[in-house]
């Protein structure tokens, strides 16, 4: 019996797997054609960007806001899905596109997500810190990503392989900095900087197979009972595949229902303003009609002025 439902729920999630990477071929051509549309209407990105959901909206700071409303375009590829029937399309590549600006040098930044899977039972999405070239230094992240970059790098010189990261100058000073900063004041930017657990593609492919082979309900339950390991100290953005999700599965399928919502709330705004400052003017004159001085020493009402 054990078996025979293990094998249904590995039966119902190849079906998730399939329609998902379906749908990803069905859907591509609309969204690059709305992609294009776009292009024509001002400030589209950082319209939807202020109707963020949660997951997004709280992870942005004050001195974000400027930068990401630079932001022009936003596009998500699963990238590993070759045709309709293969490839993984859980993993998924973002691209910024930003205005000129400030900040960054390149209009465009690019950050790709694996789906791996742990020998010991996690799954999830991993990544590599982006290099950003800064047009005056990392000043929205306070060099967090900078330093992630820097320690990504050293990891990958042959020479320290199979050393351990902690006695490197590169992975104490960040670890310095990261504790410096509280979690909740750390830039959104930073989130270019996620790498999440330290799965390799070998790994994955190896604990793959394994759950594949598996047949025993038991032997599964086991393996994912120890739950998900906790980060490496040297992590600057835990919520890292939280935000990649909910851009790749709400905010950018979900754009101009979005954008929509923001016009709709406010033109309400307007309507509702309107109506006050006509109350308010009504108000006045009946006021007038009794007190002329109480009149005068009322300040006049501004109109809110949209950009």
């Amino acid at each position: 019996m054990y078996k025979t439902l293990a094998r249904i729920e590995k039966q119902l999630a190849a079906v998730e797997l399939d329609y998902l990477r379906k749908s990803y071929i069905a859907t591509r051509p609309g969204l690059l054609d709305r992609a294009t549309a776009i292009q024509a209407i001002p400030d589209f990105w950082s319209t939807v960007i202020d109707e963020a959901p949660a997951e997004i909206d709280h992870r942005i700071q004050p001195r974000d806001v400027p930068a990401l409303s630079c932001l022009s375009g936003l596009d998500v590829e699963r990238f590993e899905v070759t045709d309709a029937d293969n490839g993984e399309p859980r993993s998924i590549k973002l691209t910024l596109t930003f205005k000129p600006n400030e900040w960054f040098l390149d209009d465009k930044i690019e950050k790709k997500f694996y789906w791996r899977m742990s020998h010991n039972g996690w799954s999830g999405l991993v990544s590599e810190p982006v290099t950003v070239r800064w047009k005056n230094g990392d000043r929205l992240t306070d060099g967090l990503l900078d330093l992630a970059v820097n320690l990504w790098k050293k990891e990958l010189d042959p020479d320290t392989q199979g050393c351990d990261l902690s006695t490197f100058q590169e992975y104490q000073t960040l670890v310095e900095r990261i504790q410096r900063i509280p979690q909740d004041a750390v830039s959104f930017f930073a989130f270019l900087g996620f790498r999440g657990h330290r799965v390799s593609a070998e790994e994955s492919a190896a604990a793959t197979e394994k759950a594949r082979s598996m047949v025993d309900i038991s032997k599964e339950t086991e393996c994912s009972s120890e739950g998900s390991p906790s980060l490496p100290d040297s992590e600057i953005y835990p919520h890292g595949e939280e935000v990649a999700v909910a851009l790749s599965e709400d905010l950018y399928p979900g754009a101009t229902h979005y954008f929509t919502a923001a016009k709709e709330r406010d033109a309400k705004v307007s309507d509702e303003e309107l109506v006050s400052d006509s109350n308010d003017s009504n108000n006045s004159e009946e006021s007038n009609a009794f007190n002329n001085h109480e009149l005068e020493r009322r300040p006049n009402k501004k109109m809110k002025i949209h950009a």
